[in-house]
């Protein structure tokens, strides 16, 4: 039986891979890595605790579990705590990533990297750049991408060098979906909305909602990564995106319309970021071609996420 190893499965988007692997891939035998004390729900694969930083234990576990293929999603993946603590974030998202792909040299044996990068990674481009490419030169405005960037770099350098190492990076967009920590821009403004409807003044905070993004279901996402497992090429970078624009203004104005209540929104000028992208939505022409295809609709997943969150309040 292959072996599968998931890093950061008890996160919002290893969760959901975790169920899509055992639906499209039941043939594999499913290993999770977790941070010490974190919550996993259900216990369907064999789960493993571990600093991704310390790299005895994980040369250790890799050696012991041999694994055929690798999901890489533990990261410390939040702009804000980054910009406060760019070393901690350096730490966990290219050594642990080093630590990783230096393990899996070392089997020489065969194996398929997924690495998961993200998006953010372009950073500010001209306006005659959109949608963006995977050739598009990056651009990282802050601590967060520019780790990613350089972990890239690695993931890239060993697939190149190793005869045994297939190492695909994934350049995900926003993706969103039930579950997701509520520091993130959907599930904030869904929680501030059903808290604000309970009072006799509603009303919403926010940052800069004139920026666009490209968001992206979870479970589509999760698919594309399989897809790269299956179908990807070594060495290469795929946008996992919508190839949508959508502005984080017309977010939440579905939302509210949802939502049925009068919501008043107000400017708080302590949720503007210093390091923030204005602009961000891709070309996934590459992802398609290698069969590809987004199932779910912006405002479905809207409706859902919301609606998870009314009932849970």
């Amino acid at each position: 039986m292959k072996k599968c190893l998931i890093t950061g499965i008890g996160g919002f988007v290893g969760s959901v891979l975790k169920d899509e692997l055992n639906e499209s891939m039941p043939e594999l035998e499913l290993h999770g890595l977790i941070r010490s004390g974190e919550l996993t729900g259900k216990k369907d694969y064999f789960i493993h605790e571990m600093d991704i930083r310390d790299t005895v234990s994980v040369s250790t576990l890799i050696q012991s579990i041999q694994p055929d293929l690798v999901f890489h999603l533990a990261a410390q993946p939040f702009v804000p705590k980054a910009i406060l603590d760019p070393w901690g974030t350096l730490d966990i998202n290219v050594k642990g990533t080093l630590n990783i792909l230096e393990s899996l040299k070392n089997l020489n044996r065969p194996c398929r990297i997924i690495y998961i990068s993200s998006a953010d990674v372009y950073g500010r481009q001209s306006k005659d750049s959109y949608p963006l490419l995977e050739t598009i030169i990056p651009n990282p405005i802050n601590p967060y991408s520019a780790s990613k960037l350089a972990a890239e770099i690695y993931c890239r350098q060993y697939a190149s060098v190793s005869k045994f190492l297939d190492i695909m990076v994934a350049r995900p967009f926003n993706h969103i979906g039930v579950g997701q920590r509520k520091e993130f821009v959907i599930p904030n403004f869904c929680q501030q909305i059903i808290e604000s409807s309970k009072s006799s003044n509603p009303e919403i905070k926010v940052g800069d909602i004139s920026s666009t993004r490209d968001f992206l279901d979870v479970r589509d996402v999760v698919k594309a990564y399989v897809t790269l497992a299956k179908k990807g090429v070594s060495g290469e970078l795929y946008n996992i995106c919508s190839g949508e624009e959508t502005s984080i203004e017309s977010v939440l104005n579905i939302i509210i319309q949802q939502s049925g209540k009068n919501i008043k929104i107000t400017k708080d000028p302590s949720r503007f970021r210093e390091a923030e992208t204005p602009r961000l939505f891709g070309n996934n022409d590459k992802l398609k071609a290698l069969g590809w295809q987004k199932k779910y609709k912006l405002s479905e997943s809207l409706k859902e996420i919301y609606q998870n969150l009314l009932e849970t309040n």
